[in-house]
């Protein structure tokens, strides 16, 4: 039986010698946050456990997630805001007329505004997270919470839907 061997080109030497040595195309070294194969990088790891909009690539096969990048780039949030709160909605109540309720409903994302005299809130159908000019939430409340201000009105300036 005759034994099939693979040339490669000198540049394609080149590349894959570079890239047993941890070298990118410049000839200079990787960077330290670069991930071993089957793991994210530092980076996308810190990227992953926070707040911020991401997406993140998942093999289909495996499960393991493959990437992970800042952005929401397939899916835009659609919170929306409306001045009457229904029943399923996020809520963050008025404590003062002529001051209306402010509804929230949609997809997850935040909406942010100045609603002044806030006496608290309801976390509707959602799981939901309330910031106002001092403080927010220390941590997002389940669906079908009220959560109040013991009194005190304060100005609200966002509402986010997880």
């Amino acid at each position: 039986m005759r034994k099939l061997t693979r040339r490669l080109s000198s540049g394609a030497a080149a590349l894959a010698v570079a890239a047993t040595l941890g070298l990118t195309t410049t000839g200079t070294a990787a960077a330290e946050t670069t991930a071993a194969p089957g793991q994210i990088s530092t980076q996308e790891q810190e990227l992953l456990h926070s707040d911020t909009p991401k997406t993140v690539e998942i093999d289909p096969a495996t499960g393991e997630i493959l990437s992970v990048e800042a952005g929401d780039t397939r899916i835009r949030p659609m919170i929306s805001n409306r001045n009457i709160c229904y029943s399923t909605d996020g809520c963050y109540y008025s404590g003062r007329v002529p001051y209306a309720n402010q509804g929230f409903y949609g997809t997850a994302g935040t909406y942010t505004g100045s609603w002044p005299y806030r006496s608290g809130y309801y976390t509707g159908k959602y799981t939901a997270r309330a910031c106002w000019t001092s403080a927010c939430t220390q941590t997002s409340l389940p669906p079908n919470t009220t959560a109040t201000f013991g009194g005190t009105l304060v100005t609200g300036t966002s509402f986010r839907i997880y």
